[in-house]
């Protein structure tokens, strides 16, 4: 996986395939302090912190072609935004999309908050306007994968569909109502051992079976990494994410009245959702197209990666 310098500054040249070379955004490498509210991690990274209405830092980072549509990418379940490298390594991603990805808060470089009025949906709404603004972001796609997907019905019960250009759910939860009912039996036997705070093992075990289930075999180096932002969450955050409330009324409109169009990618051999249930809440969604690729487990980019990109960035450009 081959991964782009870390450069200072904003614009880098890339030699492409055909040797040619292509202008493209870069974060610069910032540093991040150790601190309270962010558990203490202490790092460098490529990106920028943005600040929230409620005064909570949320780490972003763009990469790719700022001529191109606009993505915001948003993870799930105890992951952060570097769930999505293998895609913001990618040339061919690199070179037809303007890619935007966030640590949602409670995660990973963001501020992680412990008080259940930070986990109410406005704050977590407030958070992608927060990124929008700081990039300058007009009606970019939304891509949600995993839980990272209930944050859309926070954006829409806040904003006009007109907010967004489209949606694409990725192994998606729509809503927190039915977080539940639309997940695997075996991830969701685990949720009891990953917000307890009293044994460390059990946790341990449970967080490494849900890397598992995400993906069988995943590169080493990845693999680490994932269970490293399972570490980074304060166990009272795991709790505001599991069991925080918020309305789909907004999402569910834009749906049925043909306001907003959607993309919904399954995988195949998905181990932690399902895709019936999943389809069953959005049934009525007006402009839907439903694509399952063959062969790929919940991490569905790393499954089937040529296919997984000529997905998304076909349809999108079908809508513009």
């Amino acid at each position: 996986m081959a991964l782009l310098p870390l450069v200072v500054a904003n614009i880098q040249d890339i030699q492409t395939r055909d040797n040619t070379i292509e202008r493209r955004l870069v974060e610069p490498v910032i540093s991040i302090n150790p601190t309270d509210a962010n558990f203490g991690i202490s790092a460098v990274a490529p990106g920028r912190f943005v600040t929230s209405a409620d005064g909570t830092k949320i780490f972003a980072e763009a990469r790719g072609n700022p001529l191109k549509p606009a993505i915001v990418f948003i993870h799930g379940f105890g992951l952060g935004a570097m769930a999505f490298n293998e895609i913001f390594d990618d040339l061919e991603w690199l070179s037809q999309a303007y890619m935007v990805r966030y640590d949602t808060r409670g995660h990973g470089r963001s501020d992680k908050p412990t008080t259940a009025a930070a986990w109410v949906s406005q704050r977590l709404a407030e958070d992608f306007d927060a990124v929008v603004q700081s990039y300058h972001l007009i009606k970019p796609f939304v891509l949600g994968w995993s839980i990272g997907a209930t944050h859309i019905a926070d954006i829409l019960s806040f904003h006009p569909p007109s907010y967004i250009s489209g949606i694409i759910y990725d192994a998606a939860a729509p809503d927190m109502d039915s977080l539940f009912s639309i997940a695997a039996p075996g991830p969701v036997a685990l949720v009891p051992s990953l917000i307890q705070t009293t044994n460390v093992t059990e946790f341990q075990e449970a967080y490494i079976d849900f890397i598992n289930f995400c993906h069988p075999a995943l590169e080493w180096n990845f693999y680490l990494a994932c269970l490293g932002d399972g570490v980074v969450q304060p166990r009272a955050a795991t709790q505001f994410l599991f069991t925080r409330t918020q309305n789909s009324t907004g999402l569910l409109q834009a749906g049925t009245s043909g306001a907003l169009p959607l993309l919904a990618i399954f995988g195949a051999n998905d181990k932690v959702v399902m895709e019936q249930p999943i389809l069953n809440v959005i049934a009525g969604w007006q402009r839907l197209n439903v694509t399952t690729l063959p062969n790929a487990e919940h991490f569905t980019w790393i499954s089937q990666p040529v296919l997984f990109r000529e997905t998304v960035l076909q349809w999108i450009t079908h809508h513009p």
